[in-house]
């Protein structure tokens, strides 16, 4: 890594990578590190997209599709079902993603483009001069360095730190972030082209469960529940949902995670920074889904800032 770019985006997953991309393309130079030694890793989602949302980002390639739903399915407490098709079933529902496959392909395109990547590089502070946030200290396999750059874009995730570093307010209530866990399973009988989703308090209270096929008798098993919900835990929850309608699956991952359903939060950016995707909030309050969210945040983060460093 050099000790100065135009740009530095922290965070490697869909809005990173789309910000670093749409930089790049600007002909300008841009290092997003990520802190982990793999992007992609861990999954934390329920990995579902709309065709025409993610069609305007990246071409879709079966790599990373391991799901092509035409519809979804809602099951309300009394077991009443509601079948939408595709069109109507919003921005979750379409393609059931391989994520792990597809962040890589984003971050490759984004290197394709011109940026400069760096994977289990964690940003430790910012840099801030009069006022005005300057670049980053990371830590790199062991070792410090100060990184300058006219413009930071914070796409650490859900965790974010790089926002409060600049004072933004990013603290969450409990009831303004879901909790959730999903298994991933296999040998189960589900309907390959349909999402569905299950209401309830009994089944995930001030949330919802999910079940996303992802081909070859697999599919994502998951609930959030809200995170002012105390009564429960969301895994103890999940192994009761599959117990009573999969008991014959085979869990062969587990994943938990927050998900923040506040709705954005009323400051995004500082002097010389930009927060996009999950460290600005901006999934889906409803459904939690941020992919698609993230990717078009990440767009609106990149154009800003090259346009802004081009106008000086």
């Amino acid at each position: 890594m050099k000790d100065r770019y135009d740009v530095i985006v922290v965070g490697a997953g869909p809005a990173g990578s789309i910000a670093a991309k749409t930089i790049a393309t600007h002909g300008l130079d841009v290092l997003m590190i990520e802190k982990r030694q793999e992007i992609g890793d861990p999954v934390r989602c329920a990995e579902g997209v709309g065709k025409p949302q993610i069609k305007k980002h990246i071409k879709p390639d079966e790599r990373w599709i391991a799901a092509e739903v035409r519809g979804s399915r809602i099951f309300a407490p009394d077991g009443t079902m509601v079948e939408l098709s595709e069109d109507l079933s919003g921005a979750e529902v379409g393609y059931v993603l391989e994520r792990k496959v597809f962040d890589r392909a984003l971050a490759d395109e984004a290197a394709l483009a011109g940026a400069e990547i760096s994977v289990k590089t964690r940003a430790t502070d910012l840099i801030i001069k009069d006022g005005f946030v300057k670049g980053i200290t990371a830590l790199h396999i062991g070792g410090e360095q100060k990184i300058h750059a006219d413009i930071v874009i914070g796409a650490d995730g859900v965790e974010s730190k790089i926002g409060r570093w600049a004072g933004i307010n990013t603290t969450l209530p409990a009831s303004g972030i879901e909790t959730c866990a999903q298994f991933l399973v296999a040998d189960i009988d589900i309907d390959q082209d349909r999402c569905e989703f299950y209401l309830g308090s009994t089944i995930a209270p001030a949330g919802y469960a999910w079940v996303f096929p992802k081909g070859e008798r697999c599919a994502n098993i998951g609930l959030g529940i809200s995170g002012d919900v105390h009564a429960a835990r969301p895994v103890d929850l999940l192994k009761n949902f599959v117990r009573t309608r999969y008991n014959d699956g085979k869990i062969i991952e587990f994943v938990v995670g927050g998900v923040p359903t506040s709705g954005p939060l009323e400051q995004t950016v500082a002097s010389g920074l930009m927060l996009a995707g999950d460290a600005a909030r901006q999934s889906d309050p409803l459904t939690g889904g941020g992919i698609i969210n993230a990717m078009d945040a990440g767009k609106i983060a990149g154009d800003v800032a090259a346009h802004a460093i081009e106008e000086g």
